[in-house]
Formats: structure tokens, C-alpha cells, sequence
């Protein structure tokens, strides 16, 4: 991605997957799991600049990565939090989460956010992805990403999406890839952007029928969205990845973006203060992801991401753009 973004416009833009369904024209109704989800929940006393977010459902808790280079937490239903991973030998800050139940694994994006204020032109950063124990929070790999392009401009680790077989991608917005991890740490890049779009993928998801969903976009001088669009990739022929078709005036690009129930795509636009600039969208494909278009579309806070909850309820983070030492966050409800 670009190397002179000001910090802020940097911050807008940052970045879940879940198991779906067969696509229908309406959004999934809720799900009585029996856990009473409050509206908002509010996160008190740490300034955690979180811009990722999970829920465990094994526990209903949510979990905040920390753009600040803090470490995980989890964060339960009425706002009180405790840190939740460890073992790492050097801090990192941390984007996109992503849950592997079937694996005991957090899977977690991260990269050296320092460089984004460094004036060094030779500083380049790095971006990791590290695999918690989804249990102890016990940091069990560490594997170096940006080794893989190590002609890129600078690294940034952004979201994270695991397919059938237990393979990780993660999408580096800055570097214009997405890195392939299976199982056993193996690492590799999966996809470079051919597609003529000239933007870096930040927020991902994998389709249960072999294929990722993958926002693109650059941010410009004034901090709005530019030259985005969703593109899918089979997981087993990266170059047959194809650009969605949305002609829909109302999609203006996705930072976080996670597949519901449904099939459909939910995402976040968080664009400045362009008209309709902080917005959660839900898209729904047709003729298997060659066209989509917009079913909802509601203005939401502040926001980079979402997660959706087993009862089927959305969930935003919000995100301070004007102060990434806040000790005040939110998870807020949404609902279309």
C-alpha cells in the first residue's frame, strides 16, 4: 500500500470468516441461543485502538486486537476485559482475528505499526501471522510473512479467512497479497492483484464452496475510499480470480467484511465523511458471485469491522479516528 498515508488515513481502512449457508433474498432472523446480547457493550480503561474483533462462543466473549501493540483481550458481555494472549517474544500491532474451532486455534494478523510514523524511507516493517492456543491464549507460531515479498514498499497484515482443509490467508492491504499458511506454518504467497484494480485486499472471508470474497481499495489524499471493488478467488486456482460486478451506487468499497448465514457478504464502509461514509452494507451474490448487489444498508458509528455473534446478530467495533489513545471503546448491535 501507499508508504506517505498520514497516520489517520491509515487507521480508516484496516481489517473475519464464518460458515455459510445457501444464499437467500433476506437477512438470516435471529437465533435464540439462549445468551441474552446486550446492545452495546462498553470497554473502559485501556487504550486498546482495537481493529479486530472475534466472539467465542465457547465462553461469549469478544476479542479486541490492538492497533497500540497490546495484546489481545477478551472482553465479556457487560465490558470487563482481561489480556488474554502471551508468549510472544517482541510486540507487534495486531488487525484482523479469526477464530479456527476445529483447530484450538486465534489466528491472528500482525505487523510492525511503527513504520507508519517512521520517516526512514528504508524502514519496511513486517507482518506475521501468529497462532494463539484458542483455549490458554499461548502463543504456539510465529511465522515471518514479509519475507515472502521482501521487494514490497512496507507490510501490513490486515484480516484472515481459513478454508475447509484448515488453511490460513492473510491479506496485506500495503504489500498487495495475500499469503497462503497451511497447518503445519507452511507459508506462501497465494495471490498477487492482476485484476487492474489498483488497490491492496483488506477484508477477506472463504466461502464453504471453495472460494474467498476480497474487498479492495486505496484510500486518497482526503482520506475516502478509491478504486475498490470485491473480487472472488478460487482457493484452488488463484488465477481464475474474477472482480464482482456491483453496480449499486450504495457500495463504496468494504474495510472488515464477514459472509452471514445467508451467503450474503456484511461489510463495513467507514469513508470519511463522504455522504453515506460510515455504513454497514450487506450484499448478496448472484449467479454464484458473478454480480452482487445491496439488500441493507444502515450508518453506523466509526467503524473498521464486524463479527457476526451465533444468534446471528451483527456486531461493530468502534473506531476513534482522532485519538488511537482512547480508553474508551465500544461493540455495538446492528441491526438492518
Amino acid at each position: 500500500m501507499k508508504k506517505l498515508f498520514i497516520l489517520s488515513a491509515i487507521m480508516m481502512v484496516v481489517a473475519l470468516s464464518c460458515k455459510t449457508a445457501p444464499s437467500s433474498s433476506s437477512t438470516p432472523p435471529k437465533k435464540d441461543t439462549g445468551i441474552q446480547m446486550p446492545d452495546v457493550i462498553t470497554v473502559k480503561g485501556i487504550a486498546q485502538n482495537p481493529e479486530g474483533i472475534e466472539y467465542d462462543k465457547t465462553d461469549h466473549t469478544f476479542l479486541l486486537s490492538s492497533l497500540n501493540a497490546g495484546p489481545i483481550i477478551k472482553v465479556n458481555l457487560d465490558g470487563t476485559f482481561k489480556p488474554f494472549t502471551s508468549g510472544e517474544k517482541f510486540p507487534l500491532s495486531t488487525a484482523g482475528l479469526q477464530i479456527d474451532e476445529k483447530h484450538n486455534r486465534l489466528l491472528v494478523a500482525g505487523f510492525n505499526g511503527m513504520e507508519l510514523m517512521d520517516k526512514d524511507p528504508n524502514t519496511k516493517g513486517a507482518a506475521f501471522l501468529r497462532v494463539y492456543n484458542l483455549k490458554t491464549g499461548v502463543l504456539e507460531k510465529d511465522i515471518n510473512l514479509s519475507s515472502l515479498v521482501p521487494d514490497a514498499g512496507a507490510y501490513f497484515a490486515n484480516d484472515i479467512a481459513v478454508d475447509n482443509a484448515g488453511n490460513a490467508y492473510v491479506s496485506d492491504w500495503y504489500a498487495r497479497v495475500i499469503y497462503k499458511v497451511d497447518l503445519d506454518g507452511n507459508a506462501s504467497v497465494f495471490w498477487t492483484n492482476k485484476t487492474g484494480i489498483p488497490s491492496g485486499p483488506n477484508g477477506l472471508d472463504f466461502h464453504p464452496d471453495g472460494y474467498l470474497l476480497v474487498s479492495v481499495l486505496n484510500v486518497n489524499g482526503k482520506g475516502l475510499y478509491a478504486d475498490y471493488g470485491l473480487i472472488k478467488i478460487p482457493v484452488n486456482d488463484a488465477n481464475a480470480a474474477t472482480v464482482v460486478e456491483i453496480a449499486d451506487s450504495k457500495f463504496t468499497g468494504f474495510d472488515g467484511m464477514v459472509i452471514n448465514a445467508n451467503g450474503h457478504v456484511v461489510g463495513v464502509t467507514n469513508n470519511g465523511t463522504s455522504p453515506g461514509g460510515n455504513t454497514l452494507i450487506e450484499l448478496v451474490g448472484k449467479d454464484n458471485w458473478k454480480s452482487a448487489e445491496v439488500i441493507h444498508s444502515k450508518g453506523i458509528a466509526p467503524s473498521t469491522t464486524l463479527v457476526i455473534t451465533p444468534n446471528n446478530e451483527n456486531y461493530v467495533i468502534n473506531q476513534d479516528f482522532t485519538n488511537s489513545n482512547a480508553e474508551n471503546w465500544t461493540i455495538t448491535g446492528v441491526k438492518f
